[in-house]
């Protein structure tokens, strides 16, 4: 099961309604990947460094990154506390089941986009997919591609034919969470195009309210981490 995706997409009828209400290159747009923070090399190694954490399953060093005013999600207030609570980070056996990781680890797959806050802070977002997603396209009804030539098959199966392959666009969303017909671990998108529609691989795809995270340079040097710090890691598009 996702754990961050939308946990109720809408149905058929709804999704049908407003594949009819946007024009045709709404739904299938381009999004092509962004990584604005492949050029500097603080943030590649810090990039790195907090891979390796994730990995870990260091609680330590995710902590030594966070600012004490980070964003949290799931109406809960902002700091460190809340965090640790909302993460399940508060004992060493809990932490090591945190969902957190597996969030991270899916974040870490795509490069960052730029974003200004309203202090005029340069941060960097992962993934970018939550970044440049079109404000004018309804996330809880369509999500993008993230690969070149993700085949889409007419059937939850690696083994039904291929009906099409989509590269770094936006498409309809119909159902999150489907088994495979083979009964394979694969979990699968069925997804909506203007020609029809097909079965896509869960990890050729995303929505833009899926978890994120934002980071800014720290006036100060982290310790173990470079000049980073995590400034919000919320989920639903907040």
């Amino acid at each position: 099961m996702r754990t961050s995706a939308a946990l109720c997409m809408a149905a058929a009828l709804a999704l049908a309604t407003a594949l009819q209400a946007l024009p045709a290159s709404a739904q299938e747009a381009p999004l092509p990947p962004v990584d604005a923070g492949a050029k500097d090399p603080s943030w590649v190694q810090f990039q790195k460094r907090l891979a390796t954490a994730v990995e870990q399953r260091d609680v330590k060093f995710l902590l030594s990154i966070l600012d004490p005013k980070v964003r949290n999600s799931f109406e809960k207030p902002d700091g460190v506390k809340a965090f640790v609570e909302q993460w399940d980070l508060d004992t060493a056996a809990k932490a090591k089941d945190s969902p957190l990781w597996t969030e991270l680890r899916s974040m870490l797959r795509f490069g960052a986009a730029p974003v200004e806050a309203a202090t005029g802070e340069r941060l960097l977002c992962l993934p970018y997919v939550a970044v440049t997603f079109p404000p004018t396209i309804d996330p809880f009804l369509f999500a993008a591609v993230v690969i070149a030539d993700a085949p889409v098959f007419s059937k939850p199966s690696t083994q039904a034919p291929i009906v099409a392959n989509l590269s770094h666009q936006i498409v309809g969303v119909e159902d999150w969470d489907l088994d495979d017909e083979s009964k394979s671990p694969q979990r699968w998108v069925k997804v909506v195009l203007k020609n029809g529609g097909g079965y896509m691989a869960s990890e050729h795809i995303r929505s833009a309210i899926e978890a994120r995270a934002c980071f800014t340079r720290s006036r100060g040097k982290v310790p173990n981490a470079g000049p980073w710090r995590m400034i919000s890691l919320t989920v639903g598009g907040g």
